[in-house]
């Protein structure tokens, strides 16, 4: 293969220097898409866009490329308006940056809803990917893969372990959305929604005692210096999607289509393999890294699930659409498979 291609790029060096008045050019189906990802180029999260936007560009033999802008450089948490738009062609998106407007999306978005365990999260992902596309088209992209990109979700503070409800009264808690925030009031939290960019500083200069943050997410932005106090109650806290803008996908042939589609399954089987070293890695190297840990006992980790439930039964099942009802319908056979209390790395139970 390798000798292959570089018969082919001989041929065309020749071929171009041959011409006098023409100018060489690339294919005439080249093409560089522009992709964008709130988290920076460390983060676990771009494992998968990595995976996907390089498997792509291998299966068209180069003739679509990305130029992946990190940690909300070029649109900040604004892909799918930025999709929309036509500002950026593709793009990791979140439910919590638009589920407070797209209500449909929002079950994604209260804490224990599907389940974090390989199979679980597997079988979760490949069921609900047309359903959340579905959703997307409206909105302006389309949701080709649903790589397992975010870790479980702990809440980590500058100062204490959140082992009760005692713990937790006067916390200013950062969060990613509406729906976040709904479940921080009834855990007992004061909700702040804004930008993980800022949260270093926020947590640094105690104008948030606490946040919600994927474990990648405390790594990656090495929260782990102004805050150490990590509570494990492990849950799942968002949905992640690969999108293409509704204008791009248009614009693509069939063939292409049914590449992005095909890696985009591929994609989600090899971040299971990923997602479980992932996990277990972190884990070991916020711990060599400061990090403390605990877990709550189970009388604490049921009030915080029982809360969930509250946002969930009470703020938004009542008010989503059709298109919302088959997410939940799928939320509710998965939610009794999730396991609260966590089973990697260090579970010693909070004092």
């Amino acid at each position: 293969m390798q000798t292959l291609i570089k018969k082919q790029l001989k041929n065309w060096a020749i071929s171009c220097a041959s011409l006098v008045a023409l100018t060489c050019v690339a294919p005439a189906n080249a093409q560089t898409l522009e992709f964008a990802s709130v988290f920076p180029e460390s983060d676990f999260s771009s494992l998968s866009v990595k995976h996907w936007t390089e498997g792509v560009t291998k299966a068209t033999d180069g003739r679509i490329k990305f130029r992946i802008h990190w940690s909300g450089s070029l649109v900040g948490n604004k892909m799918v308006d930025a999709m929309r738009d036509g500002v950026v062609d593709a793009a990791l998106s979140f439910t919590p940056y638009v589920s407070g407007e797209i209500i449909d999306l929002a079950g994604f978005d209260v804490p224990f809803s599907f389940p974090l365990d390989p199979k679980g999260l597997g079988a979760f992902n490949r069921e609900v990917l047309p359903l959340i596309d579905k959703i997307y088209e409206k909105r302006g992209s389309r949701a080709v893969s649903a790589p397992p990109s975010l870790l479980p979700d702990p809440i980590t503070c500058r100062d204490r372990f959140l082992s009760g409800p005692e713990q937790w009264k006067g916390v200013k808690l950062r969060t990613a959305g509406r729906w976040q925030a709904e479940t921080i009031k009834r855990w007992g939290g004061s909700p702040v929604v804004f930008a993980p960019a800022e949260l270093y500083n926020a947590l640094d200069l105690g104008t948030v005692n606490c946040t919600l943050m994927i474990y990648s997410g405390i790594l990656s932005l090495k929260l782990y210096e102004p805050a150490k106090f990590i509570t494990r109650i492990d849950h799942s806290i968002a949905f992640a999607t690969i999108n293409i803008s509704n204008d791009r996908w248009k614009r693509l042939s069939e063939a292409d289509r049914a590449i992005m589609l095909k890696v985009g399954q591929e994609t989600m089987d090899w971040g299971l393999i990923a997602y479980t070293q992932g996990y277990e890695q972190t884990m070991k190297t916020l711990g060599e890294r400061g990090a403390k840990f605990c877990v709550p006992k189970q009388a604490e980790f049921d009030r915080l699930v029982a809360a969930a439930t509250d946002v969930f039964d009470k703020e938004i099942s009542p008010k989503t659409s059709a298109d919302g009802t088959r997410i939940i319908d799928v939320i509710k056979r998965y939610r009794p498979q999730v396991l609260a209390r966590p089973q990697v790395g260090d579970i010693s139970e909070c004092p």
